[in-house]
């Protein structure tokens, strides 16, 4: 019995992290088979979620033609994280985090499944789309907290870092390749089709495709989280089926009571305020941005929705470049001043995009040069977001504690979702009243204005 224990206890330990001294890297976290699972699964989770944004926008868009309509669909995948950010926190802090990976890509690959399913249907409406992006953004509130505290639960101390770098990286890749690779090429490349069964002809369109792969590839990230043991994401708290049974009873309760535990350890640390303020701020500036980029090729470039990847590839190389390139930035400028720094380069970039294309037009240049002068602009873009989202999240992550980490991350979901939602409307409303460009300057003076009050509030 004893020797029995011996061979259990030595097998539980080879599947935990090592803490030692050593300094950790890629390729030392890379080597820990569960945590190459769990990044695989965020890798390719990320990429179908940003697709499946792609394809939302991109059919709104194109059935619409509507700012404000677009705007509602961002709405739909975004409101759910409101009431249920918090409550799902307080749930994935009790439950294990492996089940709640699995399962919840699992379903997000059935709510896929269905979006094929309503388009094949009526592809002339997206209510449907809207409920069931509703649905998808619902699930992801469980799904990502328990992905983010399930990361120091698979490596050591001196590997946190080099993990976390590569869950950012891998964020704004998974951005790019989402949107261009997946989303953009799926759309370019397959042209309308009829599909004959039996009497019933069906019209699949290249969005149906995308879907249909979006929800194959949410099954094979089922499959690399099932791959994980059990005994790898362990956790000091666990919950008995009475405590679940008094979370159902008490959810609310237990909400308010967490949430003002969390909003105490947040207000007492600056740092951690701060950027999860900036954390926020960029979600919701990357949102809006997601608004407008499908009707400024429409409505401004007067191109094909189809040709949206030629404006945001260029920022998606600017995205994936600025997260190769922040780890070296921020060691010689230190997080604080990378932020400021990418605030000034993101207002300027906002302001060159409309004037940039007044001035081209005015000078009846060739449309050519305006697509390469867009990119230029948006490429530098998306390495000022990095700039100022990668040192943010890094902060944040470093200033949470293990035992709050993941009310945390859904309290910083929560406050971005929320905001998210009047901005959204109103930046549709006034696309669409007096014209998408006049956005872009109302937002770079948002970031002028956010990048002056932090200054000041890290100062107090």
């Amino acid at each position: 019995m004893k020797t029995e224990q011996k061979n259990d206890d030595a097998h539980t330990a080879s599947l935990r992290p090592v803490d030692d001294t050593s300094i950790g890297s890629f390729r030392s976290v890379l080597k820990n088979r569960s945590f190459l699972c769990l990044w695989l699964a965020q890798l390719l989770s990320q990429i179908v979620f940003n697709a499946a944004n792609y394809g939302v926008i991109a059919t709104v868009t194109a059935v619409t033609h509507s700012t404000v309509m677009v705007g509602f669909a961002i709405v739909s995948f975004t409101l759910p994280a409101v009431p249920f950010s918090l409550l799902a926190g307080v749930y994935v802090d009790y439950l294990n985090k492996r089940l709640v990976l699995w399962v919840s890509n699992a379903l997000r690959a059935a709510t896929s499944a269905l979006i094929v399913l309503a388009l094949l249907w009526n592809p002339h409406t997206v209510v449907p789309l809207f409920f069931l992006a509703f649905a998808t953004s619902l699930i992801t509130q469980f799904f990502a907290p328990a992905e983010a505290s399930a990361i120091p639960l698979l490596v050591g101390k001196h590997e946190l870092v080099p993990a976390l770098s590569l869950f950012n990286i891998t964020l704004t890749l998974a951005q790019a390749l989402g949107f261009l690779v997946v989303g953009g090429l799926i759309t370019a490349l397959f042209p309308p089709l009829y599909l004959a069964l039996g009497m019933l002809r069906l019209q699949v369109q290249s969005f149906d495709l995308l879907f249909a792969l979006v929800a194959v590839i949410y099954v094979i990230c089922t499959w690399l989280i099932l791959a994980i043991p059990a005994q790898a994401l362990q956790q000091k708290q666990h919950a008995e089926p009475a405590v679940l049974r008094s979370l159902g009873r008490q959810m609310w309760q237990i909400v308010r009571h967490d949430v003002g535990e969390t909003w105490a350890y947040i207000g007492q640390d600056r740092r951690l305020m701060l950027a999860l303020l900036r954390v926020s701020f960029i979600g919701i500036l990357l949102l809006v941005i997601g608004e407008l980029a499908g009707p400024f090729v429409v409505n401004v470039l007067h191109l094909p929705i189809q040709d949206l990847p030629i404006i945001l590839a260029p920022a998606g190389l600017g995205l994936v470049l600025g997260g190769l390139l922040m780890p070296a930035l921020t060691r010689r400028l230190g997080k604080d001043r990378t932020i400021a720094l990418g605030g000034l380069c993101t207002a300027a970039g906002l302001i060159l995009l409309p004037l940039g294309r007044f001035l081209w037009s005015r000078l009846a240049l060739p449309a050519t040069g305006l697509l390469v002068l867009v990119g230029a602009i948006t490429c530098l873009l998306g390495i000022a977001l990095d700039m100022v989202n990668i040192p943010a999240q890094t902060m944040m992550q470093e200033e949470a504690p293990e035992e709050e980490r993941g009310r945390v991350f859904s309290f910083q979901s929560m406050l971005y979702n929320a905001g998210s939602i009047p901005v959204l409307l109103f930046a549709g409303v006034i696309a669409d009243t007096l014209g998408i460009e006049t956005v872009m300057y109302l937002l770079a003076a948002a970031v002028l204005g956010f990048r002056w009050w932090a200054a000041r509030y890290a100062r107090a």
